[in-house]
């Protein structure tokens, strides 16, 4: 099994890699890393259509080298990461993901803290729009 994470950041391969290790022994995994794409994003203050284009086009190279399974490790990127998804024949996941998921299932007063603003509003929509009984929840 080939696990392929794309990172925005070069500081978060050796992170991940502690993780992997750690966690999925046995699994072959690369690294696919653009800090371009957070500093575009920071930079304007939003994903923008040129910057997710490129994230769908990581993605696919992830896919095409072997992944089984793609990890993207940025929640700023999050809108391009679902899109990703739904073109490629491989799991796709973002990082927060399996976080927002809980969340919404066993909380019901739900707050996000990040390190850039830029995550704020992905990882929000995130809990919010995939459960549509958690709107309500909402505060």
């Amino acid at each position: 099994m080939t696990l392929g994470l794309i990172h925005t950041s070069a500081t978060l391969v050796p992170v991940f890699q502690a993780l992997c290790n750690e966690h999925l022994p046995g699994v072959n995994v690369f690294n696919i890393v653009d800090d371009s794409l957070i500093k575009d994003v920071i930079k304007r203050g939003e994903l923008t259509t040129q910057t997710a284009r490129r994230v769908v086009d990581y993605v696919g190279s992830a896919e095409a080298a072997g992944a089984d399974f793609i990890l993207v490790t940025c929640s700023s990127i999050g809108a391009a990461v679902e899109t990703a998804a739904t073109l490629t024949r491989v799991p796709v996941l973002r990082v927060d993901q399996p976080m927002a998921d809980l969340a919404v299932a066993t909380g019901t007063r739900i707050g996000v803290v990040a390190t850039l603003s830029t995550t704020l509003e992905p990882t929000s929509d995130r809990m919010f729009l995939k459960k549509p009984k958690a709107r309500s929840r909402r505060s």
